[in-house]
C-alpha cells in the first residue's frame, strides 16, 4: 500500500476497458510537488488531458498550487472527497493504514482503475473487496450510521460500491441491464450493464431527498438542461432512492475522461467563485458557444430552483478519445438554501439574491443575444413553476413542497425585482 521512496506513479487512461490502456504519463513528487511528465503518447496525438494547464509538450511540469496536496488539479478530482473519502478511511484503518499518514500519489495508487472518467494509476494498490449480495435498504442504513460515526456491518461493501464518488450524500454504484437485471461491483461493469449511481439520504437531508432530487431532474429536463437517465427506486418502506446513469461511462463499457470546474481551474471547491468563472471556463475548454449557452441556461435554473449547492466541483467537463471536450450533463440538483443563504458561484458579485438584470449583464458579456437569453429564462422559470406538479408525483411530502414552494416565491421576487 506504501510506495518506495522516489517511485513514479504512471497514468494511463483507460478509453475503452477490455483493450489496452493509452500510457498518459508519470507522476512523482519533489519538495511537495507534484511533477508530471507526458508520455509520448499523449505529446504525439496532442491530447489536452488537462483541459487549461499542463499542455502536452516534453519535460518536467510542476503542478501550479498547492491546493490540492501538491497535485495538479486535475489528478486530485480522481480522489474520493466526503463520502469516498471517508469510506476509504474507514477501510484503511481495518488494515491498520492511517489514510492522513499517505502520500498524494500513494492515495491515487489507492485508486487504481476504480476512480471516476477515464484516468487509471499503477501500480494500483486497491484494498480487494468481497461484496455482498445488494440490499438498498440495508446500506442507506448502514450508510446513515457511517456518517454517525457508528460502526457498520456493510462498510466494505458500501467501500467497494462507492464508485470513486465524491460529495456529501452516501452513494453507491451499480449496474442495470435492459432487462431489468442488477449487477454488484465495482469499477468496470459486465457487458450488457450501465454504471449507475444510487444515492442515499445524509443525516442533514430531508427524510424524502430522494424523491425531491428526483422531481428537480424532472424540472430540470423541462427546463431544456441535458440530464444523464434518472429514475426513483423503490425502498421497502418509506421514500425511494434517486438513482443516476453514470454520464462518464458511455454505453457499451467505455469511459470518458473526467474533469470537475475545480480541477480544471484548480480552485478548492469551498471557496466562493463565480458563474463569470464558470462560463468563461468552459468557452476556454470546450470552445463551443453552444456548451457556453448550456452553462448560461445551468445558472438561470440554479438560481430559479433556489439550487445554491453549485460549488465549482457540482460542474464537470467530458473528454473523448480523440481529445474533444465537452460541457458534461448537469447533476446533484436539488433544494439547496446555501451557506449562509448565498449561491457558491455568485452572479456579478451576487450570491444572496442575484436579479435578471444581473444575469443578462453577464449573459451579454459572454455573447449572449438578449432575445436568447429571455428565451432561455422563460424556458427556466415555466418548468419550476411545475415544482408541486412534479414533486406530487414524485412522493414529496406536501410539508417539504410547501417549504421549497416558500422558498422559489421568495427567489422569483428578488428576480425580478432588480
Amino acid at each position: 500500500m506504501r510506495l518506495a521512496p522516489g517511485t513514479p506513479l504512471s497514468i494511463a487512461l483507460n478509453f475503452e476497458p477490455g483493450r489496452e490502456t493509452l500510457k498518459a504519463g508519470r507522476l512523482a513528487m519533489d519538495g511537495g510537488l507534484a511533477q508530471l511528465e507526458w508520455s509520448k503518447e499523449v505529446i504525439e496525438r496532442a491530447l489536452p488531458v488537462s483541459p487549461l494547464y499542463y499542455p502536452p509538450e516534453p519535460g518536467l511540469l510542476a503542478a501550479r498550487t498547492r491546493n490540492f496536496d501538491g497535485l495538479h488539479g486535475f489528478l486530485a478530482d480522481s480522489l474520493p472527497d466526503g463520502w469516498g473519502y471517508l469510506l476509504m478511511r474507514k477501510r484503511l484503518a481495518k488494515l491498520g493504514v492511517d489514510i492522513a499518514a499517505l502520500t498524494p500519489l500513494e492515495r491515487l495508487a489507492l485508486v487504481g482503475n476504480h476512480g471516476r472518467g477515464a484516468l487509471a494509476f499503477e501500480p494500483a494498490a486497491t484494498p480487494n473487496d468481497d461484496l455482498e449480495s445488494l440490499d438498498l435498504d440495508a446500506l442507506a442504513q448502514d450508510a446513515t450510521a457511517l456518517l454517525m460515526g457508528e460502526e457498520s456491518r456493510l462498510a466494505d461493501t458500501l467501500a467497494g460500491l462507492a464508485g470513486g464518488s465524491g460529495g456529501a450524500r452516501p452513494k453507491v454504484q451499480v449496474g442495470f441491464d435492459g432487462q431489468g437485471h442488477i449487477s454488484v461491483g465495482e469499477g468496470t461493469m459486465p457487458a450488457g450493464y450501465d454504471a449507475w449511481l444510487v444515492k442515499f439520504r445524509a443525516p442533514s437531508d430531508p427524510v424524502d431527498i430522494g424523491p425531491i432530487e428526483e422531481a428537480y431532474a424532472c424540472m430540470a429536463e423541462a427546463a431544456g438542461l441535458t440530464m444523464s437517465a434518472h429514475r426513483l427506486l423503490p425502498a421497502k418502506s418509506g421514500p425511494g432512492y434517486f438513482a443516476t446513469r453514470r454520464f462518464d461511462r458511455p454505453t457499451g463499457g467505455g469511459r470518458l475522461h473526467m474533469v470537475s470546474l475545480a480541477g480544471a481551474i484548480e480552485a478548492p471547491p469551498e471557496a466562493p467563485s463565480s458563474y463569470d468563472i464558470f462560463l468563461r471556463a468552459t468557452r476556454a475548454i470546450t470552445r463551443r458557444a453552444d456548451d457556453v449557452a448550456t452553462a448560461f441556461r445551468r445558472m438561470v435554473f440554479n438560481v430559479l430552483a433556489c439550487n445554491r449547492d453549485d460549488h465549482a466541483r457540482q460542474h464537470a467537463y467530458l473528454m473523448n478519445s480523440t481529445g474533444e471536450w465537452r460541457l458534461a450533463p448537469a447533476f446533484d440538483l436539488t433544494y439547496a438554501p446555501g451557506p449562509g443563504g448565498e449561491h457558491y458561484l455568485d452572479i456579478e458579485g451576487e450570491g444572496r439574491r442575484p436579479t435578471r438584470a444581473q444575469v443578462m449583464s453577464l449573459g451579454r458579456r459572454h455573447g449572449l443575444d438578449a432575445k436568447r437569453m429571455a428565451a432561455i429564462i422563460e424556458d427556466v422559470a415555466v418548468a419550476v413553476a411545475q415544482w408541486p406538479t412534479r414533486a406530487r408525483s414524485a412522493g414529496v411530502s406536501q410539508d417539504s413542497i410547501n417549504l421549497v414552494q416558500k422558498a422559489l416565491d421568495q427567489v422569483s421576487i428578488a428576480f425580478e425585482a432588480g
